[in-house]
């Protein structure tokens, strides 16, 4: 009879252990993992950047974190790793997709002279927002990890390497770098074309004629950008193959 009532009240107290932790878990959504390996949680998470003072990470009101202290941490926002020693929180880069390979991004602005900005897909270089004269742009500079590793700055020729071992993924490569080659061309001809217009127009003085060339050129410069709107994203499949044809 005592055994019964030792291991019923065993059963009972991690009963209640596991209630303890399950809403421990639940009250502490967020968290720091430092560079030492220890991860320290808190229900609330805040980066502070103060005016005359050090930025830091306040961990519920008052833990202080240093920012290069900090490998990793999770708030409301997502989950972020540090892409870049330093002392900001633009030093992170949020995660976007999880996986064996997952990718990150962080948002840089940019000042340029020129028109609407244009959307593109991943590789660093995609814009959003109206770009014109004095006008601020965003646009994602994207990253990736294997396995949970250091990121990387999400290229070709590094993602060439990291998926080397997925014959699936490589091709989808090797149609993103042949269509980059066909972009670049063809980038190349309708400059060429302009500029053969553009000779026809002013030559002998005749300003007030226009040349068709000129129209061609521009379609076919164009051109590109249009496919690029129409075509799916390489560097993304290439991710999402080998992230589901794991290899062993």
């Amino acid at each position: 009879m005592m055994k019964k009532i030792i291991l019923l009240i065993l059963m009972l107290w991690g009963a209640v252990e596991s209630s303890l932790a399950q809403e421990a878990g639940y009250s502490t959504p967020y968290f720091i993992e430092l560079y030492n390996g220890e991860r320290v949680y808190a229900r609330k998470l805040q980066y502070k950047s103060p005016l005359f003072k050090q930025n830091h990470f306040l961990l519920d009101d008052t833990l202080r974190f240093k920012p290069e202290e900090v490998k990793v941490f999770q708030n409301t926002e997502g989950y972020f790793a540090r892409v870049n020693a330093g002392r900001r929180f633009s030093d992170f880069a949020q995660r976007e997709r999880t996986g064996r390979i997952s990718t990150f991004f962080v948002l840089r602005t940019d000042y340029n002279t020129y028109g609407p900005g244009v959307g593109m897909g991943m590789g660093g270089f995609g814009r959003y927002g109206y770009g014109g004269y004095g006008y601020p742009t965003q646009r994602k500079v994207y990253y990736y990890s294997k396995d949970n590793g250091p990121l990387e700055p999400l290229t070709y020729r590094n993602l060439r390497v990291a998926l080397s071992d997925n014959p699936g993924s490589l091709e989808s490569l090797q149609k993103y770098k042949s269509a980059q080659t066909l972009q670049t061309g063809m980038y190349v001809a309708g400059a060429g074309i302009i500029g053969v217009g553009l000779y026809q127009q002013f030559k002998g003085g005749q300003t007030s004629s226009f040349s068709p060339l000129l129209l061609v050129g521009l379609g076919v410069s164009l051109l590109p950008q249009l496919l690029k709107f129409t075509s799916k994203d390489r560097l993304s499949e290439a991710i999402e193959l080998y992230n589901y044809e794991r290899v062993d």
